[in-house]
């Protein structure tokens, strides 16, 4: 194995040690919440594009989950007055959903609440530092999306 081989293994053994470190962050972070971390991952997801709709399918699809686990996670927002859904005027079993501006508040009062957080994760950090990490992990975010494995 040449060095950049060994380079590469290494940021993937590191990746994923934040993950694991991050998800567990996270759940901790977010037991006083009125939503769970992946109900908001999936609001985030929403307030990128606010007034876009979309149907169960292609969040299945966008965020890599089977449709059973979307449509409990989208039942709970709907619950919540986060997301609203309206049926297609075509096809009577399928809804098109969107954000709500009460889904807006939340996603945004969550963040708020998390800033302290990220802050203290990132204080000892300079600006070139941020830029550099946060161009380097659009690159990688590119990469993924592009090449997405597709089930068997």
């Amino acid at each position: 194995m040449n060095l950049t081989e060994q380079k590469q293994q290494r940021i993937i053994i590191q990746l994923g040690i934040i993950q694991q470190l991050m998800t567990t962050r996270t759940h901790q972070l977010f037991k006083n919440f009125s939503i769970n971390p992946s109900e908001f991952s999936l609001l985030s997801h929403f307030s990128h594009q606010p007034t876009r709709s979309w149907t169960i399918s292609e969040l299945a699809n966008v965020m890599e989950m089977n449709q059973p686990g979307i449509t409990k996670l989208v039942a709970s927002l709907l619950d919540k007055s986060a997301l609203h859904a309206e049926v297609d005027a075509q096809d009577k079993r399928k809804r098109h959903l969107t954000i709500t501006k009460q889904g807006l508040n939340l996603c945004g009062e969550i963040m708020q609440k998390l800033q302290p957080d990220i802050s203290a994760c990132f204080a000892d950090w300079q600006d070139q530092e941020l830029d550099q990490l946060l161009a380097t992990s659009e690159k990688m975010m590119r990469w993924l999306d592009d090449n997405r494995l597709k089930d068997n």
